[in-house]
């Protein structure tokens, strides 16, 4: 808003391209849940771990771009710029992780179904800025072959059964501090290299998880020579 009174011209359509982290987030078996609840107990539910969710990016310095259903879409590096867009998205990330592990503790002692979520985030330069209809109606948001590589990623938590997935793109921004141990008690594993559906380059993915206490950071790269091409989402 600041930035918006001080440069009104931002208001107009139009973008300018920067590299950021994006991170998408998904409610895992979230149409099953709404068939078999009423649609004030799926609201309810909703809203609470959203607003959990929303206050955890927050945060974490991130822009939240939107709702899409049950979704989150939020990014870092812009509208102002981070230096260490990548590294303050998967702290966001792993604490989103342990937030939700909280609410399903209580959910479950409430006698409430108990949600679950996937997270994927991709770094790469993008399209940012509004985009719709000028005078009606614009979103300031991000758009790009990253952002939505991105959302494929974040589909794919199912298919490996994990809660966070991250890119090679986003993993080379933040080797150095997970081995210098500066982002601490953080877990990455390399799965195996994927061609996601619409593309054609197979892009390396990696687990990330909090370690246990008194456990130091590591990594384990991913096998250069496993490639598996996605069909699905």
């Amino acid at each position: 808003m600041n930035e918006l009174i001080k440069n009104p011209d931002m208001a107009k359509l139009g973008g300018e391209r920067r590299e950021i982290t994006v991170l998408f987030s998904d409610v895992r078996g979230f149409t099953s849940f709404s068939e078999k609840h009423s649609p004030e107990e799926v609201v309810s539910m909703l809203n609470e771990y959203l607003g959990e969710m929303t206050d955890i990016v927050f945060k974490w310095e991130g822009t939240l771009d939107k709702f899409i259903g049950d979704a989150i879409l939020a990014f870092w590096g812009a509208p102002m710029k981070q230096e260490n867009h990548a590294e303050l998205a998967v702290k966001c990330a792993l604490h989103m992780v342990r937030r939700l592990e909280e609410l399903q503790q209580k959910w479950q002692s409430e006698g409430k179904p108990v949600l679950d979520c996937g997270i994927g985030i991709n770094t790469g330069v993008v399209l940012v800025g509004n985009i719709g209809a000028e005078g009606k109606k614009m979103d300031y948001t991000v758009i790009g072959d990253h952002v939505n590589l991105g959302s494929r990623v974040e589909g794919l938590t199912r298919k490996y059964n994990v809660h966070i997935l991250m890119t090679e793109f986003t993993m080379n921004k933040i080797k150095d501090l997970i081995s210098s141990g500066k982002l601490w008690r953080t877990e990455v594993t390399g799965i195996e290299k994927v061609i996601v559906k619409g593309k054609e380059m197979p892009v390396s993915i990696y687990e990330v998880k909090s370690t246990r206490p008194g456990s130091e950071s590591k990594i384990t790269e991913v096998a250069e020579e496993k490639v598996v091409t996605m069909k699905e989402k």
